[in-house]
Protein backbone atom coordinates (compact mmCIF):
# COMPACT_ATOMS: atom_id res chain seq x y z
CA UNK A 1 0.00 0.00 0.00
CA UNK A 2 1.56 3.32 -0.85
CA UNK A 3 1.12 6.61 0.76
CA UNK A 4 -1.91 8.74 0.89
CA UNK A 5 -1.59 12.83 -0.34
CA UNK A 6 -4.27 14.34 0.22
CA UNK A 7 -4.35 18.67 -0.46
CA UNK A 8 -5.49 19.70 2.60
CA UNK A 9 -2.21 18.59 3.66
CA UNK A 10 0.06 22.06 4.03
CA UNK A 11 2.83 19.79 1.84
CA UNK A 12 1.00 18.30 -0.31
CA UNK A 13 2.48 19.24 -3.43
CA UNK A 14 6.14 18.67 -1.71
CA UNK A 15 4.77 14.99 -0.55
CA UNK A 16 3.72 14.44 -4.08
CA UNK A 17 6.73 15.46 -5.86
CA UNK A 18 8.70 13.48 -3.49
CA UNK A 19 6.20 10.25 -4.73
CA UNK A 20 7.83 10.72 -7.87
CA UNK A 21 10.89 11.34 -7.22
CA UNK A 22 11.50 8.56 -5.23
CA UNK A 23 8.80 6.01 -7.59
CA UNK A 24 6.57 5.44 -4.65
CA UNK A 25 3.19 4.33 -5.58
CA UNK A 26 0.72 6.59 -3.64
CA UNK A 27 -3.09 7.58 -3.62
CA UNK A 28 -4.12 11.17 -4.29
CA UNK A 29 -7.32 12.83 -2.90
CA UNK A 30 -8.52 16.27 -3.64
CA UNK A 31 -9.95 17.20 -0.53
CA UNK A 32 -9.71 20.61 -1.13
CA UNK A 33 -11.35 20.27 -4.93
CA UNK A 34 -8.36 21.84 -6.27
CA UNK A 35 -9.53 20.64 -9.62
CA UNK A 36 -6.59 18.76 -10.17
CA UNK A 37 -7.56 16.03 -12.87
CA UNK A 38 -5.49 12.52 -14.09
CA UNK A 39 -3.89 14.20 -16.56
CA UNK A 40 -2.11 16.66 -14.14
CA UNK A 41 -1.25 13.49 -12.36
CA UNK A 42 0.65 12.03 -15.50
CA UNK A 43 3.83 13.37 -14.34
CA UNK A 44 5.79 15.60 -11.67
CA UNK A 45 5.76 18.42 -14.06
CA UNK A 46 1.94 17.70 -14.78
CA UNK A 47 0.91 18.21 -11.14
CA UNK A 48 3.44 21.34 -11.09
CA UNK A 49 1.93 22.66 -13.83
CA UNK A 50 -1.69 22.35 -12.57
CA UNK A 51 -1.37 23.39 -9.25
CA UNK A 52 0.09 26.04 -10.24
CA UNK A 53 -3.11 27.35 -12.71
CA UNK A 54 -5.90 25.50 -10.53
CA UNK A 55 -4.65 27.21 -6.95
CA UNK A 56 -5.96 30.59 -6.27
CA UNK A 57 -3.83 30.93 -3.72
CA UNK A 58 -0.82 31.63 -6.16
CA UNK A 59 -2.75 35.47 -6.59
CA UNK A 60 -2.35 36.30 -2.95
CA UNK A 61 0.86 34.76 -2.85
CA UNK A 62 2.44 36.84 -5.55
CA UNK A 63 0.44 40.14 -4.21
CA UNK A 64 1.94 39.15 -0.28
CA UNK A 65 5.36 39.13 -2.31
CA UNK A 66 5.06 42.32 -3.96
CA UNK A 67 4.13 43.87 -1.23
CA UNK A 68 6.84 42.63 1.20
CA UNK A 69 9.13 44.01 -1.89
CA UNK A 70 7.85 47.94 -1.68
CA UNK A 71 7.54 47.57 1.97
CA UNK A 72 11.64 46.33 2.30
CA UNK A 73 12.27 49.11 -0.48
CA UNK A 74 10.55 51.46 0.97
CA UNK A 75 12.63 51.15 4.28
CA UNK A 76 15.53 50.43 2.65
CA UNK A 77 14.88 53.74 0.83
CA UNK A 78 14.61 55.61 4.25
CA UNK A 79 17.72 54.33 5.85
CA UNK A 80 19.49 55.69 2.82
CA UNK A 81 18.00 58.71 3.09
CA UNK A 82 18.92 59.00 6.61
CA UNK A 83 22.69 58.05 5.95
CA UNK A 84 22.64 60.90 3.54
CA UNK A 85 21.28 63.66 4.99
CA UNK A 86 23.31 66.78 5.79
CA UNK A 87 21.44 67.53 8.99
CA UNK A 88 22.54 67.06 12.87
CA UNK A 89 22.05 63.70 13.73
CA UNK A 90 19.15 64.32 15.75
CA UNK A 91 16.73 62.03 13.42
CA UNK A 92 19.46 59.83 12.42
CA UNK A 93 18.46 57.03 14.73
CA UNK A 94 14.57 57.39 14.35
CA UNK A 95 14.82 56.98 11.13
CA UNK A 96 17.35 54.27 11.06
CA UNK A 97 15.33 52.43 13.32
CA UNK A 98 12.37 52.69 11.15
CA UNK A 99 13.38 51.99 8.54
CA UNK A 100 14.56 48.32 10.04
CA UNK A 101 11.31 48.03 11.20
CA UNK A 102 9.97 48.37 7.54
CA UNK A 103 12.63 45.71 6.46
CA UNK A 104 11.97 43.24 9.08
CA UNK A 105 7.78 43.44 8.61
CA UNK A 106 8.41 43.38 4.69
CA UNK A 107 10.87 40.27 4.79
CA UNK A 108 8.19 38.63 7.15
CA UNK A 109 5.16 39.47 5.01
CA UNK A 110 6.94 38.32 2.31
CA UNK A 111 8.13 34.71 3.99
CA UNK A 112 4.14 34.46 5.49
CA UNK A 113 2.74 35.05 2.19
CA UNK A 114 4.82 31.97 0.34
CA UNK A 115 3.34 29.69 3.03
CA UNK A 116 6.78 29.53 5.30
CA UNK A 117 5.99 30.22 9.32
CA UNK A 118 8.81 31.20 12.03
CA UNK A 119 8.70 31.33 15.61
CA UNK A 120 10.46 34.83 16.52
CA UNK A 121 12.10 36.02 20.21
CA UNK A 122 13.84 38.31 21.07
CA UNK A 123 15.53 39.84 24.29
CA UNK A 124 15.00 43.27 25.42
CA UNK A 125 18.06 45.18 25.06
CA UNK A 126 20.39 42.67 23.88
CA UNK A 127 19.70 43.60 19.73
CA UNK A 128 19.67 39.51 19.81
CA UNK A 129 16.29 37.89 17.43
CA UNK A 130 16.21 34.12 17.46
CA UNK A 131 13.74 32.98 14.26
CA UNK A 132 12.97 29.34 14.18
CA UNK A 133 11.20 27.87 11.18
CA UNK A 134 7.93 26.34 12.46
Amino acid sequence: MGRIVRTGDVDWLEEAIKCYKEKLSFTFIDDVKLGITEKDLKSAVNLLRGAMTKNSNSWKSIVGVLSGIGINLTGLYIIRLAILDPEPTTKLGLLIGGGLVLVLTGSLGMLYSLGITFNISASYGSGKFEVEPV
